[in-house]
């Protein structure tokens, strides 16, 4: 008798779903982009995986340094930096609900101090709505689980595709991400066929009792590293973190030698040569390595990502395989991954 289903894995399997949902909305994306490129300071908010998602797709924008952007969970903007925001700044909001109440709170105080403001949600009719100047509420399906995963995917494409556009109408540059994005939803169904290949390292996980995870990333990889880490702790209730992939040299990596694995998003680019190098180190100290990759120099506990493309869509695909490994670890565990202890769809007063 196999194990129960729960509906985090089938909202894991409709991603493929939900990004062409997302792509659909191309060119209302577009038209913000159009709207966006007037003001001089951008900022992406969102609270839990809404967050990591605006911080993912904040990407394209923060590698560039022709415009002010900034990536902060909707509490520390208005608790520490609300005073930036005025009538040069455009807030992108994302919330699930659309009612997030933190994320709504923001975006009336910064609407109040003349920015404009943007929404994305996936619920149509929510509070979001009557908060912002526009909102997006992308068509992905009902999310069944309290634990975001296809809406996570969809908002960090949805806010990457924003992002990457916007810098396309203010510089003149074409994006390699905006073309590639046509074929994420296909990339992702072939990741999810590999389903299979990804149950045995959960599996290993929890017959070792592994109870330590570090995840780690770097550039569009970190946001990804932190919404693993969350799916992990949210599902599994133990201990993770999230770290830049070389800040674990600095201190953390006295942890080497506990029970604990290490999940690590690295790919094929410039800094590949780092990338090695520093993996082989922790792998010559005996630690316990979980790879998301698209590189072949390694061959053991490996979950591999298309190579030909660039680092934000191997970024993004790579989510995939980590919300699988965290959902049969759940599982393995005797968890219910669809309702967390303590955890809401969200949360009505701030």
């Amino acid at each position: 008798m196999g194990l129960k289903e729960y509906n985090m894995i089938k909202d894991i399997k409709e991603t493929p779903l939900a990004l062409k949902a997302v792509t659909k909305e191309i060119n209302e994306i577009e038209r913000l982009g159009d709207v966006g490129k007037t003001f001089k300071k951008v900022f992406f908010i969102g609270c839990g995986s809404s967050y990591y998602a605006a911080l993912y797709g904040a990407w394209p924008l923060l590698k560039n340094d022709g415009i002010l952007t900034y990536s902060l969970p909707s509490s520390e903007l208005l608790f520490h930096y609300m005073k930036n925001v005025d009538e040069k700044s455009l807030v992108v909001g994302v919330s699930r609900s659309g009612n997030t109440a933190e994320t709504i709170t923001v975006l009336e105080k910064c609407k109040r101090n003349g920015a404009h403001t943007i929404g994305f949600t996936i619920e149509k009719g929510s509070k979001i709505f009557d908060t912002t100047d526009e909102t997006i509420a992308f068509e992905i399906g009902e999310e069944k689980s309290i634990i975001m995963t296809k809406s996570f995917t969809s908002f960090s494409l949805a806010t990457a595709l924003f992002s990457t556009i916007l810098n396309e109408k203010l510089f003149g540059i074409k994006q390699r991400f905006l073309e590639e994005s046509k074929s994420i939803p296909s990339l992702s169904e072939n990741i999810l066929r590999d389903e299979d290949k990804i149950i045995p390292l959960s599996n290993r996980l929890v017959a070792e009792n592994v109870e330590r995870f570090v995840f780690l990333g770097s550039g569009p990889s970190y946001p990804i590293a932190l919404e693993g880490a969350l799916k992990i702790k949210e599902t599994s209730y133990v201990a993770t973190e999230g770290l830049h992939l070389l800040e674990f040299r600095h201190g953390p990596m006295a942890s080497i030698g506990e029970k604990q694995s290490l999940v690590i998003a690295c790919f094929l680019e410039e800094n590949h040569v780092y990338l090695k190098n520093f993996v082989t180190e922790f792998m010559d100290k005996h630690a316990d390595i979980i790879l998301v990759t698209d590189s072949k120099d390694f061959g053991e506990n490996v979950i591999r990502v298309p190579s030909e493309y660039s680092v934000e869509s191997k970024a993004l695909l790579s989510i995939i395989p980590i919300q699988i490994l965290a959902y049969y670890y759940s599982v393995g565990k005797g968890k219910n991954p669809d309702r967390p202890r303590n955890l809401f769809r969200y949360i009505q007063r701030f």
